[in-house]
């Protein structure tokens, strides 16, 4: 599991994504002593089916981002980074060597826009398979097309999560 800073690299859906969630979270607990209201596997590795670069994400929900504070040296220790141009919304934070990232560790508002919408994108393709194999076969030729170049595959999907996401709201 993991991959180097800025490549992209899918891969079938691997069960042991959930596992690897499950014992992330586990630390993660212990970490934010009592500062997260929620621990959720999110991105592509929580979608059954979904191909996926093997890095898992999870989004942790607290009441203000100012909280993080309260915990942030505790993250400040290897394996742990806090990416310093995080956007304004919520805090990066990276698990793993630039070599070999294993986990992207979302740290939001639990009323934000951005941390609902995470969940609401996940949810939306766990539930209609017709879209998840829309994403799967955009995933899959982005990877292609930018298989070293992580900012352009990520920033090449807003369109359609964009899309899903106002599909989802609709049927909210």
């Amino acid at each position: 599991m993991g991959l180097k800073v800025g490549e992209v690299s899918l891969e079938s859906y691997n069960p042991a994504w959930k596992d690897d969630f499950l014992k992330e979270k586990e630390n993660l607990v212990k970490l934010m002593n009592g500062t997260a209201l929620t621990i959720e596997h999110i991105g592509s590795t929580a979608i059954p089916g979904l191909s996926a670069k093997p890095i898992i994400d999870i989004s942790v929900g607290v009441n203000k981002l100012t909280d993080f504070n309260k915990v942030k040296e505790k993250f400040l220790n290897f394996p742990y980074s806090i990416k310093e141009d995080s956007p304004i919304d919520e805090i990066l934070i990276r698990k793993g060597s630039v070599n070999n990232r294993t986990h992207f560790i979302h740290v939001m508002e639990i009323d934000s826009p951005r941390y609902k919408n995470t969940l609401l994108f996940r949810d939306y393709l766990n539930s209609n398979k017709d879209e998840l194999l829309k994403y799967e076969n955009l995933k899959k030729e982005l990877a292609e097309k930018y298989h070293d170049n992580r900012i352009m595959y990520t920033s090449s999907k807003n369109d359609y999560i964009s899309d899903i996401l106002r599909k989802a709201n609709k049927e909210l």
